[in-house]
């Protein structure tokens, strides 16, 4: 076997709140298990979707999902699609997840995996998407495009913070993923400063997206009386 290292795009995706979803499952009597059902299903569909892709991987290890393409302009599109329906999907199932994506030398096979282009995502994933976004290397998107300025792609919105992330409210309309929303925001917002922040950020993501559909005001600061 060649074991030549090879240039891919790969993303690293982080399930978010997986330690309490398997909590919940194991806990619960037979029957009542909930999400290891959604994450299996959503799993081999985004597999099967996957396999359409020639040299696509796709591999998911408790709350880590990492997938791999060989580089090129089209293969860039297509795991960005794939990945946006994925985050959909998780979504719609009441999941989020957060990630990086980026491009390096690459190997693995079913049970063996070498790459650099997954330190990259890794270190995209743990210090720059801290909310529920996939962002992209600049360097990827500066490969792929020539310029961060170039960006055609309607997957990719560029935050206040200049990074650059996949879309995923892909619902028809405003109120089909409003709907979405629902399940994962509750009346009244987490008092968990991590878990509030990330509520917060999912609805400016969605009043931003619909400015004359807003689902709520995410304000930060209550009127203190004196």
């Amino acid at each position: 076997m060649s074991l030549d290292l090879k240039t891919h795009i790969v993303a690293f995706i982080d399930l978010l709140g997986f330690s309490s979803m398997v909590s919940h499952d194991c806990e619960k009597p037979e029957g009542e298990q909930k999400y290891i059902s959604k994450l299996y299903d959503i799993h081999k569909k985004t597999k099967e979707i996957s396999a359409r892709l020639p040299g696509m991987t796709l591999t998911q290890f408790s709350d880590s999902v990492v997938l791999s393409v060989p580089y090129s302009v089209d293969n860039f599109s297509s795991i960005c699609q794939i990945i946006s329906s994925y985050q959909y999907d998780l979504l719609c199932s009441g999941i989020l997840c957060r990630g990086g994506v980026s491009y390096g030398k690459h190997f693995s096979t079913e049970d063996f995996l070498f790459s650099h282009g997954l330190i990259d995502a890794y270190n995209i994933e743990s210090k720059l998407a801290l909310n529920p976004r996939v962002v992209i290397s600049k360097a990827l998107i500066e490969l792929v495009f020539g310029s961060t300025a170039n960006v055609n792609d309607q997957l990719l919105l560029e935050e206040s913070d200049g990074l650059f992330f996949l879309g995923y409210l892909n619902g028809e309309t405003a109120a089909d993923n409003q709907k979405v929303l629902e399940k994962i925001l509750p009346e009244k917002l987490s008092e968990n400063p991590s878990i509030r922040a990330k509520q917060i950020w999912i609805i400016d993501y969605f009043n931003s997206k619909y400015p004359e559909n807003k689902i709520r005001e995410a304000h930060r600061f209550s009127v203190c009386c004196t």
